[in-house]
């Protein structure tokens, strides 16, 4: 099975993907900002085809720096991920002032991988960094889909929401993107620091009252006076802007299909963008895989997106890679001839150091029986589970991130 991973990832390795990339040509200087858990693989994908006196940053999670790029003109930062920090913030001023000084005749390059929001923050007038650390926790908290948290963060944020390219005018930005996002908006990748914003201050605050997320007033009152509005289409400022995908989560579905027809199995496509709960998901997709084993098919049920976890232990170890696929275990409770994986393409589920987990028909007994399993759903520890089953998917970063992957195998 890891092999199948593997074969899915590949298109989706900036190495691959940014072959067709390009750019403007521009007469003055090009910066380049390479931002999120694939920043250095995107920056050394196209560093021999930049301008020779280019320069730039990179920022990326702790841990994820590419150890053979070590570019003389570019500084790596490595911040932290998923609730943003002081390096993060530090790395953010850098840009900004960098930023700042370039020209009409300049080329902002902007490389946009998944965590690029919480690698660099940069709070709004009134937000400290604190509190914007406090509100990306209860976000995450919150079982939020990805866009509605990224609609939070572009308006607390100097750099999001179109605000770094606006920042860059009378340059030009081009940004490059790995899409993280299901549907693939590419206004979402990242919270958008290139891209103008459609949404309001009016959806964030509703967003921040429907999660029941709890913020400072002098901020609840930026936002409903519209203080915090983002660049929108048409704003002159973002007349210089353009982008491109680069890698999308149906990418990495589609060389899954590939991968498992190669083994003799019938591809079942369930979607590159499945979102909602976690758990819920994993019921799901365990009731398909019975059906079809009923129906006697030799199948891969595949799929893509990002599910949410409603955290309900703080102290809980999981991610939702692993949280799916224990419902998805408990679900099938024993049943044989099925097995599967579940992970995260970047190759951390969550905040933990496993990619995702595996599965199949012993699994439960492993991990010391189902009432054993469902008291590690119910307090959020799927890590510990499958960590007990010797069941974890260990893999390290990989160097892209699209989303995760789902793939159940039924005889």
């Amino acid at each position: 099975m890891s092999g199948i991973y593997s074969d899915a990832l590949a298109p989706a390795l900036p190495h691959k993907a940014m072959k067709g990339q390009d750019w403007p040509v521009v007469a003055g200087r090009t910066f380049v900002l390479s931002v999120g858990k694939a920043a250095t693989q995107m920056a050394a994908a196209i560093h021999d085809r930049l301008p020779e006196r280019a320069e730039g940053v990179i920022v990326t999670r702790q841990g994820y720096a590419q150890s053979d790029f070590k570019p003389d003109n570019m500084a790596i930062i490595e911040a932290s991920h998923p609730v943003p920090d002081d390096v993060g913030a530090k790395a953010a001023q850098t840009v900004l002032s960098a930023v700042d000084a370039l020209g009409e005749d300049d080329l902002l390059i902007v490389l946009m991988s998944g965590g690029a929001s919480a690698l660099l923050p940069a709070p709004v007038d009134g937000l400290s960094l604190t509190e914007k650390q406090a509100i990306t926790k209860a976000l995450l908290h919150s079982g939020a889909p990805i866009d509605q948290m990224n609609i939070v963060r572009k308006h607390l944020s100097a750099i999001k929401g179109g605000r770094l390219a606006a920042r860059a005018f009378p340059a030009a930005t081009h940004m490059i993107a790995i899409s993280d996002i299901p549907g693939d908006e590419i206004g979402m990748i990242g919270s958008g620091p290139a891209i103008a914003d459609p949404s309001t201050c009016a959806d964030a605050l509703e967003i921040i009252q429907r999660y029941k997320i709890d913020i400072p007033s002098a901020i609840r009152i930026g936002l409903e006076n519209g203080i915090f509005e983002t660049p929108k289409p048409g704003d002159r400022r973002m007349q210089k802007v353009s982008a491109s995908l680069c890698a999308r989560p149906a990418d990495m579905c589609e060389a899954a299909k590939v991968a498992v027809e190669a083994h003799g199995y019938e591809a079942v496509m369930l979607g590159d963008a499945l979102e909602g709960d976690a758990l819920q998901l994993g019921r799901e997709h365990a009731d398909l895989a019975l059906k079809l084993q009923s129906q006697g098919r030799k199948c891969a049920l595949i799929s893509g997106g990002e599910a949410t976890v409603n955290i309900r232990n703080p102290k809980g170890r999981g991610g939702r890679c692993s949280a799916y696929l224990l419902a998805c275990a408990i679900a099938l409770d024993g049943t044989e001839h099925i097995c599967g994986f579940a992970a995260d393409s970047d190759g951390i589920d969550g905040s933990e150091d496993n990619a995702g987990a595996f599965l199949w028909p012993e699994v439960l007994t492993a991990m010391g029986g189902r009432k054993q399993a469902l008291d590690s759903l119910e307090n959020d520890n799927s890590y510990l589970a499958f960590q007990q089953a010797d069941a974890l998917y260990l893999t390290g970063p990989s160097g892209t991130n699209v989303n995760d992957l789902r793939i159940l195998l039924v005889e």
